[in-house]
């Protein structure tokens, strides 16, 4: 048996890694991120380039069929958890090339904008600023930002005007930048046959082309006004020149900010926009731009179950998955909850202007004011004066102070009034009418009746401190009133009697015990609405099949565990077997009451990921 012991353990000692089943390889290989460190794991030897490639691949069919089941998981990375970090904006521009995502631009609304790029590192999360020669884009947001080989594009973007040039329109751009990542530089273009400044459209790439759609444009035919746009522009990247696109009717209305989707080589998938620059419309529809021919063809296509698609598609961007889109909205259980803030760039841009918020923000703010539902008080039948008010005060309860500076002038006013009408009593002179002396003898009786009520309940109250007194004097020793030695006026009757009242009726507790330590009161945390996955099923248009339709799947209810608060103009795009959401605005009006401790704005990241196997 020693010998048969001695011989299990020596083949023991001598297995390694390669002894283990592919299946076990590949599990543990599972959790390393999938970047960098699996790359390096594939330069190992041919097996494990094999296994490294099939993780890569199951992981990416993990994400299409989590999204398609809505079985995700959220992990969010604060900026706290990591050293240098971007600063928080919305409008941006992001890309992921190789095991990086670049974020560049971007604003805020206190007429703020940006033209740092940063790298966010997938394989190590840790975020880098690369500090970049060359001529570097002003700072704009709202731009397109697409790769090219090892090179990064940006093109157009707006910016705001200078606070003091305040009735300066939004100033837009039709420049090029290229950054090329491996000599860390930008170069600025000058293209041939350029398109009109533009902000808000949508970029793709096809081949050795950029294909630009829609957005705001500043058009020079039209005086430099701002409008929206359909059209297709060409960007012809070994030549660098552009063209505008000929392309069939019907087509996509103009609007800007939707997404534009890479269905393959020679098609491309429109969904969503806004226009709002003279009638407000939300557009969800979908449109097929096929790109053959001397004239590229456009189709819509008929979207379904429309109930369950995103809120507002327009300032969500859309991603694509495998044959699925996914767009963040609110929650279904939030629809009718706070009304949105953001209807368009522009008004959200006008936030911290001299004029105050946007008309349709201080009118929701005005909404939510509480309304007086009596229709006498303050109402359809007029306002009462303050004066009469208090004077009404004064005779029901004359003891009382009256609040307000003007209390010793009613005093003054009513001893006037009662002198002058003493006087016209003694010298016989014509005074007030019958109907006024029916009246105030009518008040006497009132305050009279008062009165005697009043010494009533104190004469009540007087006996319960005497009974109290005789059953216990040295507990109820603070109200003692001995009868014999009262020499007190009647406001510390008064004052006896509304502790007693107090005392039987338990409206006050008790005083909480003083604290030495004061504590600071703590920061009341705001309930927001969450966000949660709408989903495009384009199974019917992408790998060979060509029908004419798309359909929303119906989302999951309720809210996911660890999905971020709602916000708006953030970015999504789609790593290696997971969603990289970054930044934005909250999309609320109360936001425009945060303290300084609950900002507006966000620079988390939050990546939705499927659930882990097991074996």
């Amino acid at each position: 048996m020693e010998v048969i012991h001695r011989s299990l353990r020596q083949q023991t000692l001598r297995s390694t890694i390669e002894d283990l089943p592919d299946e076990v390889l590949e599990f543990i290989l599972s959790f390393l991120p999938p970047y960098k460190d699996l790359q390096n794991c594939m330069t190992v030897c041919k097996r494990w380039y094999n296994c490294a490639q099939n993780v890569l691949r199951k992981t990416s069919l993990k994400l299409i069929k989590a999204v398609g089941e809505f079985n995700i998981l959220w992990k969010n990375i604060a900026p706290v958890d990591m050293g240098p970090t971007i600063t928080k904006r919305f409008s941006h521009a992001a890309c992921v090339l190789e095991n990086n995502m670049y974020i560049f631009g971007g604003c805020t609304t206190n007429a703020t904008s940006f033209n740092d790029l940063w790298r966010f590192d997938l394989s190590i999360r840790q975020w880098i600023r690369p500090l970049a020669t060359g001529t570097y884009p002003v700072p704009k947001a709202y731009t397109s930002m697409v790769h090219y080989k090892d090179c990064l594009i940006v093109f157009g973007g707006w910016a705001y005007p200078s606070l003091s040039q305040y009735y300066q329109n939004t100033t837009m751009f039709n420049e090029i930048h290229f950054y090329c990542v491996n000599t860390n530089r930008w170069i600025l273009i000058n293209s041939i046959n350029s398109p009109p400044p533009m902000a808000g459209h949508s970029a793709c790439m096809k081949g050795d082309e950029m294909v630009v759609f829609g957005g705001m444009v500043m058009s020079a035919t039209q005086n430099l006004q701002i409008q929206c746009s359909n059209d297709v522009w060409v960007l012809d990247l070994p030549t660098l020149t552009w063209r505008k696109q000929p392309t069939t009717k019907p087509r996509p209305s103009p609007r800007y900010a939707q997404s534009l989707i890479r269905l393959d080589s020679e098609r491309l998938m429109l969904l969503g926009g806004v226009q709002t620059l003279h009638n407000r419309f939300i557009y969800n529809d979908c449109w097929i731009l096929t790109m053959k021919g001397p004239t590229w063809t456009w189709k819509e296509l008929a979207v379904k179950n429309k109930e369950w698609a995103a809120a507002n598609i327009w300032c969500n961007p859309a991603c694509r998955v495998g044959d699925k889109v996914v767009s963040l909205s609110r929650s279904r259980n939030g629809w009718n909850c706070a009304k949105p803030l953001v209807t368009s760039a522009v008004r959200l841009s006008a936030l911290s202007r001299p004029e105050g918020a946007p008309v349709s923000v201080r009118v929701e703010q005005s909404l939510q004011r509480p309304l007086d539902r009596d229709q006498n008080i303050n109402g359809r039948r007029g306002v009462l004066p303050r004066q009469a008010l208090a004077r009404q005060v004064q005779e029901n309860n004359p003891n009382e102070p009256i609040a307000g500076p003007s209390n010793e002038q009613i005093r003054n006013q009513n001893l006037v009034v009662s002198d002058e009408n003493a006087s016209c009593e003694a010298n016989n002179i014509p005074g007030p009418s019958s109907e006024m002396k029916q009246a105030s003898n009518s008040a006497d009786l009132i305050r009279k009746d008062s009165s005697f009520r009043r010494n009533k309940n104190k004469n009540k109250g007087m006996k319960i401190v005497r009974q109290l007194q005789e059953a216990n004097k040295y507990r109820m020793a603070a109200f003692a009133c001995d009868s014999s030695l009262n020499n007190t006026s009647p406001e510390n009757d008064l004052i006896n009697q509304r502790q007693i009242a107090n005392l039987e009726n338990r409206r006050e507790p008790l005083p909480p015990p003083p604290n030495p330590q004061q504590r600071q009161p703590a920061v009341k945390k705001i309930k927001r609405n969450t966000l949660t996955m709408h989903v495009l099923d384009i199974s019917s248009i992408i790998d060979g099949n060509s029908l004419n339709y798309v359909s929303w799947l119906c989302p999951r209810l309720g809210e996911m565990n660890g999905a971020p608060e709602e916000l708006v103009m953030y970015s999504l795009v789609k790593g290696n077997g997971e969603l990289i959401m970054f930044g934005g605005v909250h999309n609320d009006i109360s936001v425009l009451n945060y303290n300084e401790h609950q900002s507006m704005y966000s620079n988390s990241l939050h990546f939705i990921t499927p659930p882990r196997d097991v074996i």
